[in-house]
């Protein structure tokens, strides 16, 4: 018997998510049903694995317009989703209370123990919960009565795993931005308007980095996530853009692993960008204010993966420069770390099973 899952992809690295399982579930007779939030690149990536999805709803900036885009986005799914046995999200608050709503079985993934809201809202909802080992059982518990706690199922490594073992470069990337291996430095803005980020506007910091990059000789390829941050670097950094060393890349469709691959470093105020980067080899600064389990585990497993804050960053940014290591092969550590799509699809089939 087939087996219906539905998954609600909010942010790219969701959307990979949803691309892994999508081809695990066809060789273990379960469908996907996939919808997403009209956000950032989500739509571009789910369109980079020709995947059918409807996309519903948008990201809402402020609590009062959070609240009511939520509101209108559960109303919209319920039209959209009407038939399936089991829900998996990366925590999608909408997606999680419509399930709930219906008695349909949730898997929560998460790897953000930091992200208060989110968390009050999903968490305790799940029929099962799946995160990486290296967050602390601790963590759960701010969320999860403990009697249920055994709900929560580890495994030893990140989701990124997922698409990272799944990943060959093949320079596309670079080819259609006419650019050559380890010439460039990816730079990605943090997410200012999340519910969990309370730190401020740090954009300024991103400016002085990319410059710093451009100074050295790097084309910079630059990732904003809201208008007022790409008009910023338009107003800041114009005579990069003009002589085009500076590439502020839209609706492209371009690979970010194969970019990430490539490039000489990836600098990111989020984490995801980050973790890629360092599991297939390449430098990563992460300068997200928090401390954040997933980077302990990885930087001490040995990857490239570097924390900093505010102008410690100028500092780190020049050690990696003028390093003669440009890319370093993390295949032995990717072979002892365990990748969670085997666990998420067989606990997809005991939930549709059991129908609890």
């Amino acid at each position: 018997m087939t087996v219906k899952a539905w998954f609600d992809a909010l942010t790219a690295k969701q959307a990979r998510i949803a691309a892994v399982l999508s081809m695990e579930g066809r060789r273990n007779n379960i469908d996907f049903i996939i919808t997403c939030r009209k956000y950032d690149y989500v739509e571009e990536v789910l369109d980079m694995f020709n995947l059918h999805y409807e996309c519903v709803g948008y990201h809402g900036e402020s609590p009062r317009e959070k609240l009511l885009r939520g509101i209108e986005r559960q109303l919209a799914l319920l039209d959209v989703v009407r038939d399936f046995d089991v829900h998996i999200s990366l925590t999608s608050p909408d997606a999680i209370r419509v399930a709930f709503g219906l008695g349909k079985p949730i898997i929560a993934l998460t790897d953000t123990a930091h992200s208060y809201f989110v968390n009050k809202l999903t968490l305790p909802l799940a029929n099962t919960v799946i995160a990486p080992s290296a967050i602390p059982m601790s963590e759960w518990g701010r969320y999860i009565p403990s009697a249920e706690i055994d709900k929560v199922r580890t495994f030893d490594g990140v989701f990124e795993l997922m698409w990272i073992n799944r990943f060959k470069p093949t320079g596309n990337s670079i080819n259609r931005l006419g650019l050559k291996s380890r010439e460039f430095i990816v730079i990605r803005f943090e997410e200012s308007r999340a519910s969990y980020y309370g730190y401020g506007d740090r954009s300024q910091l991103l400016i002085r980095m990319a410059r710093r990059a451009l100074e050295n000789g790097y084309y910079v390829v630059i990732f904003p996530r809201y208008p007022y941050q790409e008009e910023l670097i338009k107003s800041e950094l114009n005579l990069f853009l003009k002589l085009g060393k500076l590439i502020i890349p839209r609706n492209m469709r371009l690979d970010g692993l194969d970019l990430s691959w490539h490039a000489r470093a990836v600098i990111t105020g989020g984490s995801t960008m980050a973790h890629e980067a360092a599991l297939l080899g390449t430098p990563a600064i992460s300068y997200f204010p928090q401390h954040y389990y997933i980077d302990d585990y990885l930087m001490n497993k040995g990857l490239p993966l570097y924390r900093c804050v505010d102008e410690d960053c100028l500092t780190v940014l020049d050690s990696i420069l003028k390093s003669d290591i440009a890319h370093v092969d993390t295949s032995s550590v990717l072979n002892r770390m365990e990748d969670p799509t085997e666990l998420i699809i067989n606990e997809i089939k005991r939930l549709a099973d059991s129908g609890k």
